[in-house]
């Protein structure tokens, strides 16, 4: 796979073993049935393709009568015809060369038979005669097309006797299909398709989260219930240690990566950008490590029109708001909560002088589009650098490449004002991870300091696990696992110690749903707190217990 996957890539390839385990996990249905489908979503450059890859690598590596296939819809989702030319010529490619060569002859209509006779393939040579021979009239029959693109990886996995795993990265560019007459009902084939295909298995992934999740999530949706989600979250305090030591030559003061990883969200992109400018200034600047340095490398990195985190901010801000609606209004709503952030629709439409409607609808737009996150009726960007990105480039301050620390001094200082709260803004992903891990209990015995609780304690199997608001959105807990037992979960990620009021009320609900209590604090709890969690019999677990507790069952 050295061709699609370089060893370089392979190199950086960092962490990420809970989402491997996950995915792992998901991959044995296909073998033991029924098949499980599975959805990854993350913000874009969050690591999704690297991860797909190094999975590709592992399972290559490790089951050779299984096939995983490649399919990035951002490419061949231009037109049906050009999609199913893609999707066959992608799957005969890796079902036949494996990554190893250049893929180009699979995906030219004049090359693809005679790249596939040469390679061995002749019994897919044949298989694929039909899809050809439409291709080749003058008005193909689309439908026809689709119905036999869709059909064709359970024909190749029964003609060469193997299983496939169709890895679908963008996949909400399949919608672009849908503006093709004759191909409206895209995503309602593939549905036809996936429930008599045994031997296969889908891995979607994409970065328009909104728009996968709608496909996925929506009851309207033909393939609503049909994927099992799995989020991509921003690398914890460790991941980022780990990835930025990988591009400096020395490693840092260990107080230095707490900063780094603040600064950057844990988003693996930034701290890669962040971390080559850190190494530049501290090998050829002749900089001294230092938190001002690691300020520096990212105001450089985010405020210079030649940063790379620069680059990526404006084509994911240009990217979404061409996609959405209102281009103006939506560029003054961004601007606002840049500025401040938990606003609601009525404060935003009194800033931009508009009714709460429209100030509804642009909020909704933004949020479609990624760039924003509604929580309790506010509005929050979805990431913290981009945020930064908008709240000063877009009013026109940008730095240059060489700038100095005493030439960023203001900036440094609003720098530390927006990211002393990157901890509360990370709450939303934390919720996730803690889900995550309570779908991967299975019986393991875990030591009682997890919970801190007397003896080991056995976690139970959850059939789902789920966040859950009560229909009059007064009580809203970020877990519920059901199963052998019930648990009602509380997660809060600050810098404040959890009290014991807020220990009785998950009480109180508990209690209420018969169910056992956990209740996860990154600063951990008060000491009048952990005496009722003790008399309660309440779990209770701070930041480093849950590490601990990750690193047990995975």
């Amino acid at each position: 796979m050295n061709y699609f996957y370089p060893s370089d890539q392979q190199a950086l390839f960092t962490n990420r073993r809970q989402e491997l385990a996950t995915l792992d996990h998901y991959h044995r249905s296909l073998n033991n049935g029924p098949v499980e489908h599975v959805a990854l979503f993350g913000l874009r450059r969050i690591g999704k393709t690297l991860l797909l890859k190094e999975f590709m690598r592992q399972l290559s590596a490790s089951t050779p009568e299984e096939k995983p296939v490649f399919l990035d819809f951002s490419v061949i989702c231009s037109s049906p015809e050009n999609f199913t030319l893609g999707f066959i010529g992608s799957i005969c490619y890796w079902l036949l060369e494996e990554g190893k060569s250049d893929p180009e002859p699979f995906l030219n209509p004049a090359t693809l038979g005679t790249a596939i006779l040469r390679a061995g393939g002749d019994k897919l040579y044949e298989e694929i005669q039909p899809i050809l021979q439409e291709l080749q009239r003058a008005r193909p029959d689309r439908q026809a097309l689709l119905r036999q693109a869709f059909r064709f990886p359970r024909q190749a996995a029964t003609t060469l006797d193997k299983k496939l795993v169709l890895i679908c990265d963008e996949f909400q560019e399949i919608r672009t299909l849908e503006n093709y007459p004759n191909s409206q009902n895209v995503v309602a084939l593939l549905r036809a398709e996936l429930q008599s295909q045994s031997a296969v298995q889908y891995i979607l992934a994409g970065s328009a989260i909104s728009v996968l999740a709608g496909l996925l999530s929506n009851p309207d949706s033909p393939l609503f219930a049909q994927f099992t989600r799995i989020s991509v979250e921003p690398f914890d305090r460790e991941s980022t240690q780990e990835l930025a030591n990988k591009l400096l030559s020395e490693p840092l003061e260990p107080d230095l990566y707490p900063l780094l990883h603040a600064l950057t969200g844990g988003h693996p992109f930034y701290i890669t950008a962040v971390a080559r400018r850190v190494s530049y200034l501290l090998d050829v600047v002749q900089r001294l490590p230092s938190p001002d340095v690691i300020k520096q490398a990212f105001l450089v990195e985010t405020l210079s029109p030649g940063g790379r985190i620069y680059d990526f901010c404006q084509y994911v801000y240009d990217l979404s708001l061409q996609k959405a609606k209102g281009y103006g209004a939506l560029k003054s709503v961004l601007q606002i909560l840049a500025q401040e952030e938990g606003l609601s629709a009525s404060d935003v439409a009194r800033q931009l002088r508009v009714t709460s409607g429209s100030a509804s609808d642009y909020l909704r737009w933004l949020c479609e589009v990624d760039l924003v996150v509604e929580k309790d009726q506010a509005y929050y960007f979805r990431d913290p650098v981009l945020r930064f990105w908008v709240g000063n480039v877009i009013k026109g301050i940008e730095v240059s490449l060489t700038a100095e620390p005493m030439d960023l001094k203001g900036l440094i200082h609003r720098l530390d004002q927006q990211f002393q709260r990157v901890s509360e803004e990370l709450g939303d992903a934390k919720e996730s991870t803690v889900r995550e891990l309570m779908r991967q209990f299975n019986g393991q015995v875990v030591s009682n300091e997890v919970f801190h609780t007397p003896g080991v304690v056995t976690l139970p199997i959850f059939k789902d696990v789920k966040d859950e608001v009560s229909p009059d959105g007064q009580i809203e807990l970020d877990a519920v696992g059901e199963g052998q037992e019930r648990w009602v979960v509380e997660v809060k990620w600050r810098n404040k110690r959890a009290g014991i009021k807020e220990l009785q009320k998950l009480h109180t609900h508990a209690q209420a749903r018969k169910a056992r209590a956990w209740f996860v604090s990154r600063s951990g709890f008060s000491a009048d707190a952990i005496q009722y969690a003790i008399e309660n019999d309440i779990f209770i677990t701070d930041k480093d217990r849950l590490e601990i507790l990750r690193k047990q069952i995975l």
